[in-house]
């Protein structure tokens, strides 16, 4: 909360009739005045889940340290043959790592000191598609919770959190594959909604909680001609109010801005059950942060993340994926790499032929 009376900040308003209105300007005119800053120097966002107390460390003034970043997405989880499934039961566990060392700003400028993030997290993934069709395509729901350990350290400042994230869950069609030309296309789409459900606290600086919703819809395709095959999933992110930022921020609310994403790959498969090929991601945000329902400017992040991957397939309905990623073009968050591991397993209630 604020206590600023005009021209005097730090000392308590003056009551009145007029007061909850002055305050409320007062506040205003103040988060956009601490919030303005200029293209080439450190933005007032500084990386995901790098927030308050971390960002202080950097030398980001005031309400610009409030608890404002991106939630974590689908950042080239899913990649080859993503547009395929059948009905039945589909089940998968994500391994991934994540280290970075690198602190980008607005201009894609590297933060000076000493930064770095590790992420160490796996997601389980539970997805039913049944046999009742609705437009064309078989109706399925899925559901997502992953288990995060985030260290992060800068300019001396470290902090360390580890727990359960926020849970997903989504409800969409699944189309059957169909013939095209000289190959089979086949496609999804589902609309993911995050719920507030995992660790956090607005007395920590880091959380792997996002304390807010995240509706984050997305369309998978598939073109598979002959032993070639094209994948593409594409993501828009919306994300609401977080009433309850880190303490230490001064801020009363923030809100992340709205993003479009997208995983792509292209593999061919060299031996029998055996893909190589390349893997991508591309993250751009595309509207401002707010910080007390105020636009952040020089917020947006932006990330591509480019790489190579391998996929072995059981022939018992189980698939083994291995993909890697080095980042680059980065605004606004952490630059580093990835590891991806990737077990599914398919438990179909009915065989669906191209």
């Amino acid at each position: 909360m604020f206590s600023i009376a005009p021209g005097r900040e730090g000392a308590a308003p003056r009551l009145s009739l007029s007061g909850p209105r002055l305050l409320r300007k007062t506040v205003k005119e103040k988060t956009e005045r601490i919030c303005e800053t200029t293209p080439g120097k450190l933005g007032p966002r500084t990386a995901c889940l790098l927030v308050a107390a971390v960002s202080g460390a950097l030398g980001i003034p005031g309400l610009c340290s409030a608890q404002v970043q991106l939630p974590t997405v689908n950042l080239g989880l899913t990649n080859f043959e993503d547009g395929f499934a059948v009905p039945g039961w589909f089940l998968q566990e994500f391994p991934d790592y994540y280290n970075a060392d690198e602190l980008k700003d607005s201009q894609g400028t590297t933060v000076p000191g000493l930064n770095h993030l590790t992420a160490i997290s796996t997601t389980t993934h539970v997805v039913y598609i049944s046999q009742q069709q609705f437009m064309g395509g078989w109706l399925a729901v899925e559901a997502l919770q992953p288990w995060v350990d985030l260290d992060v350290l800068a300019n001396g400042t470290s902090s360390t959190v580890r727990g359960l994230g926020d849970l997903t869950v989504g409800a969409g069609l699944q189309w059957a594959p169909k013939k095209i030309g000289s190959g089979v296309f086949v496609h999804r789409f589902v609309l993911d909604v995050g719920a507030p459900t995992g660790r956090y606290s607005d007395r920590q600086p880091v959380n792997v909680g996002n304390n807010l919703v995240v509706v984050d819809p997305y369309y998978a395709l598939t073109y598979e001609p002959g032993k070639l095959e094209l994948s593409a999933r594409l993501h828009y992110l919306w994300n609401s109010v977080n009433h309850e930022p880190f303490a230490g921020s001064g801020a009363n609310s923030v809100q992340p801005g709205q993003a479009f994403h997208m995983n792509y790959s292209a593999s061919y498969e060299m031996i029998t059950n055996v893909r190589i090929g390349f893997n991508g991601y591309w993250l751009q945000q595309l509207t401002d942060n707010k910080v007390n329902d105020i636009n952040v400017p020089y917020s947006l992040e932006r990330t591509v993340g480019l790489g190579a991957g391998i996929q072995f397939f059981s022939g018992r309905d189980t698939w083994i994926h291995l993909n890697g990623y080095k980042e680059t073009n980065v605004r606004n968050r952490p630059q580093g790499a990835t590891v991806t591991l990737r077990f599914s397993r398919a438990i179909p209630s009915a065989r669906t032929q191209p």
